[in-house]
């Protein structure tokens, strides 16, 4: 019995030491579970999974019903008319069964291999796509909230809201249709947002514009579109021919504010490229005198200003160099006389056989030698400047002095003068002493329009008007070079064109205006200078609509004249325009700009 207790005794121990064992495994085994992975009681998931708790780990730009704890699109409660009732429906996690990951994991992981067949072609594109707007989570190159540019055209902004005017309940609760649903993240509907469905496209392209109702601008009467006080930056968008309203308050103040209007008078019209232009020499009738030999000045015979003549002596200098020249010139005259005497009497003793054949060849390489070395120091007279004239009458006068007369190349005037008598000068300095041009015609150095340089050719005529001188004086040249690329400096197509100037009234360094005139032309519409009124660089004109209300149109202007501008294009012969008091219209325009415009209701 003993025995027996023992044993029994022994087993029972080792019992409880294998339960101890297993218990301490289990509690083990169990605490790195709830470490590993801690579960959602609420909805029996892991935390890294349940978007019902974690707003992190819903799908971007999904609408969620805080109501219900759902997605917007998922709740009969709110929206029963999206249910679709042949779909089996888990009531736990608030999903269609086929999509619940929750219940059915195998969804998720179809959906992973599906997702990531569809996006290994584009995992390049994706990684280097462009940087995210972090403020309203897309492409910054779709961001239209953020950048002006991507926004449509024509479309009005509301600047307060930052949403498209059309869009703004708060200023527009009129116009918000109660019925779509409303993306409150980017501020459009739904069923538009190509935030949330990249499938929409982008917001130039959307076209939802067109859908909502016209906007209307209360305190002008007019559509907001086209409300030049309210929306003046709209102005710059318009095309030739192209308006937006400008209305006074009241018929009787647009009267005493002096405006008239008249129709425009029908003409012909000169098609025209403008231009800026500065005056310069024409560099194929200039000329800088500058000394060949160095030397030392001894007389100066002409002075600035002074009209020369062809062959006219400017300035006289004194040459070693010249010197040298003259007297090298007048000994190989010498040493060629001799040659060619001693090569003649040995010709002739040739031909009585009295003299050997080598002596009359060397008498004749002597000669011919000769000849060489005195055509090499006429040469060198001509390099200093002398004429052939000149060396002629060295040679007879036997003039071996240090002098060397510089001349006046053409006919012209000296127009700058650096010689001082006294003044060393050096032919590497290359120190002009003298500038003489002809001032009979000039060069306009033009500067025309990179937008028009397919209309700039060589011929064409140019009427030069000058920023200084007599108003309304006219001169007229043609095109004689157009420069074959943009200078980088100014973006500027350059051009030159040549211009008489017979009385010498145009100067090198005039500005002023021209007017390229291009080929054909054709029936345009005349107005009178006052009328036409600029705003930043464009041209407008006013047309009476109403006793109050006139439109800003932009037009396009031909060639002007002396009193009158033409319009070629954005103008009908039966619209009364404004001819006086255009300004005052212009300022009513541009006084929202000054704090006028728009106010709230």
């Amino acid at each position: 019995m003993k025995k027996l207790f023992h044993l029994f005794t022994c087993t029972a121990l080792l019992a409880a030491a294998l339960v101890f064992a297993s218990n301490s495994l289990h509690a083990a085994s169990d605490g790195e579970k709830s470490e590993a992975e801690k579960t959602c009681e609420a909805h029996d998931v892991s935390d890294d999974l349940c978007y019902i708790c974690d707003p992190s780990k819903r799908e971007k730009g999904r609408l969620w019903c805080k109501e219900h704890d759902r997605y917007e699109d998922r709740c009969w409660l709110c929206h029963p008319e999206l249910e679709e009732k042949d779909r089996l429906w888990c009531k736990e996690h608030s999903l269609y069964e086929d999509e619940c990951f929750y219940c059915h994991p195998e969804v998720s992981e179809k959906e992973d291999v599906a997702q990531a067949a569809a996006a290994q072609s584009s995992n390049e594109a994706v990684s280097i796509a462009s940087a995210t707007c972090e403020a309203h989570d897309v492409s910054v190159d779709l961001c239209y909230i953020c950048d002006p540019s991507k926004r449509e055209k024509g479309r009005l902004w509301c600047k307060e809201h930052d949403r498209y005017e059309d869009r703004c309940w708060l200023c527009h609760p009129e116009l918000e249709e109660k019925d779509r649903l409303w993306c409150e993240e980017h501020s459009l509907y739904e069923d538009e947002c190509f935030y949330c469905d990249p499938a929409r496209g982008s917001s130039q392209g959307s076209g939802k514009q067109s859908e909502a109702p016209v906007l209307w601008c209360n305190e002008h009467d007019v559509a907001e579109l086209e409300c030049g006080i309210c929306q003046p930056q709209l102005a710059g968008q318009l095309a030739p021919g192209g308006s937006i309203k400008v209305r006074f308050a009241s018929p009787e103040s647009s009267t005493k504010a002096g405006i008239a209007t008249a129709l425009p008078v029908e003409g012909i019209a000169r098609q025209s490229v403008s231009a800026f232009f500065e005056v310069s020499y024409n560099r194929n009738k200039l000329a800088l005198v500058t000394p060949l030999a160095d030397g030392i000045v001894r007389a100066v015979h002409a002075d600035v200003g002074q009209r020369v003549n062809k062959g006219d002596v400017l300035v006289e200098i004194s040459s070693d160099e010249v010197a040298a020249a003259k007297a090298e010139f007048l000994s190989s005259r010498v040493n060629e006389r001799i040659a060619d005497l001693a090569y003649q009497r040995e010709k002739k003793l040739k031909e009585e056989k009295i003299s050997a054949a080598r002596d009359f060849l060397e008498a004749e390489a002597a000669y011919e030698k000769a000849k060489l070395m005195g055509k090499m120091a006429q040469q060198r007279l001509l390099n200093l400047g002398f004429s052939n004239g000149e060396i002629k009458q060295i040679a007879e006068a036997q003039d071996s002095s240090s002098i060397i007369k510089l001349r006046a190349p053409f006919a012209g005037t000296l127009v700058s003068r650096e010689a001082v008598v006294g003044e060393a000068v050096s032919e590497s300095e290359g120190k002009a002493l003298f500038k003489v041009t002809d001032l009979s015609t000039l060069w306009l150095d033009l500067s025309v329009s990179p937008e028009h340089a397919g209309s700039v050719r060589v011929g064409q005529v140019v009427t030069a008007r000058f920023d200084s001188g007599p108003a309304g004086v006219e001169h007229t040249g043609v095109i004689t070079w157009v420069d074959s690329a943009i200078d980088p400096r100014n973006r500027m197509l350059k051009a030159r064109a040549e211009i008489r100037n017979p009385n010498g009234a145009i100067r090198q360094g005039m500005f002023g205006h021209a007017e390229l005139a291009l080929t054909g032309s054709g029936n345009a519409l005349l107005l009178p200078r006052d009328a036409i009124q600029h705003h930043e660089g464009r041209p407008y004109v006013f047309v009476k609509e109403a006793a109050d209300l006139y439109a800003l149109r932009h037009v396009s202007l031909g060639q002007p004249g002396d009193d009158t501008v033409t319009v070629t294009e954005g103008l009908g012969s039966n619209e009364q325009v404004v001819t006086e008091g255009a300004f005052i219209a212009m300022s009513e325009f541009l006084k929202s700009r000054l704090g006028a415009g728009c106010v709230d209701d």
